[in-house]
């Protein structure tokens, strides 16, 4: 069998968290550490605290979306690195226990699915996956990135691509 919906999404959001504990592991070594999960990119955006707060809770919509569950509504922002890691290992547990035939077979089972507070639409798992919740995790794990990098943790694009490219041993 080729690439699965599986492939696409629940190892692909497993390659998002090692790339977001590496660049967290990263962050920590920083001599202004302390100060980083209250960084922003910018005054009218998100700290570091809800962003890994948004990549760890659209993470688990997600799961529990093509995993034909509720998902776990985690309470508040993380606050600090230990919670921060904490937060991603609860959620990569949930990751490594989707059932992968499951998954593969209601890639394109709909359902109304909860897009904001108040909203829903009816989409399919993929519809979802593809076309909202990715997009989210991405653009919350950029930017938390992009908060490290404003607040000069040495960090690369080889840091971002860390967990999604294969063991590379001159990397």
């Amino acid at each position: 069998m080729g690439h699965t919906f599986y492939d696409g999404t629940i190892v692909v959001l497993q390659r998002i968290l090692d790339t977001l504990s590496h660049i967290l592991h990263q962050a920590e070594k920083a001599p202004n550490a302390s100060t980083l999960p209250a960084a922003r990119l910018h005054e009218d955006m998100y700290p570091l605290t809800d962003q890994i707060r948004l990549i760890v809770q659209f993470i688990e919509n997600l799961t529990a979306k093509v995993s034909g569950r509720e998902p776990t509504t985690y309470d508040g922002s993380p606050l600090t690195f230990t919670e921060f890691h904490e937060r991603i290992e609860t959620v990569r547990k949930t990751l490594n226990e989707a059932d992968k035939n499951y998954i593969n077979e209601n890639y394109d089972k709909a359902g109304p699915t909860k897009v904001a507070p108040t909203v829903s639409i009816d989409v399919t798992n993929a519809v979802y996956a593809h076309r909202i919740a990715l997009p989210n995790i991405y653009f919350h794990l950029t930017t938390a990135y992009g908060i490290l990098r404003k607040e000069g943790v040495p960090l690369g694009k080889v840091d971002y691509f860390i967990g999604f490219f294969p063991p590379v041993s001159h990397l």
